[in-house]
């Protein structure tokens, strides 16, 4: 046996040649079965995920006025809750507390770095 060097490699006969209209259709090849897949499975479960609406009769729907006037209601707070006091403004202060507490430690940092140059 003839000792080939690695830069032989490629021309060797044992490595077929491949095109590249033949790398292109194999890097297709995957693509194309997943879709297929994909498409196999739409076919077999339906087209979609979601259940048809069943069909209300007039008489049981809720008028609007009344549909609205209830979702006003169960939305309104408690009348010991004081949304300002209680939540907005400690969190804003704390917010924008550490904000500025990290404005000074990124000046403190930046004069670390000029007072110890490497």
């Amino acid at each position: 046996l003839k000792p080939f060097l690695i830069s032989e490699l490629h021309t060797s006969a044992l490595i077929p040649k491949i095109s590249r209209s033949n790398m292109a259709r194999r890097a297709a090849l995957p693509a194309l079965m997943v879709l297929a897949a994909c498409t196999g499975l739409v076919q077999f479960f339906g087209s979609t995920f979601v259940s048809a609406p069943q069909h209300v009769q007039l008489q049981e729907r809720v008028p609007t006025a009344v549909a609205g006037a209830a979702a006003g209601l169960m939305t309104m707070e408690p009348a010991y809750a004081d949304m300002y006091k209680d939540e907005i403004f400690p969190i804003a202060f704390a917010t924008s507390g550490a904000i500025l507490w990290g404005i000074v430690l990124g000046f403190v940092l930046l004069r670390l770095q000029e007072a110890f140059p490497e």
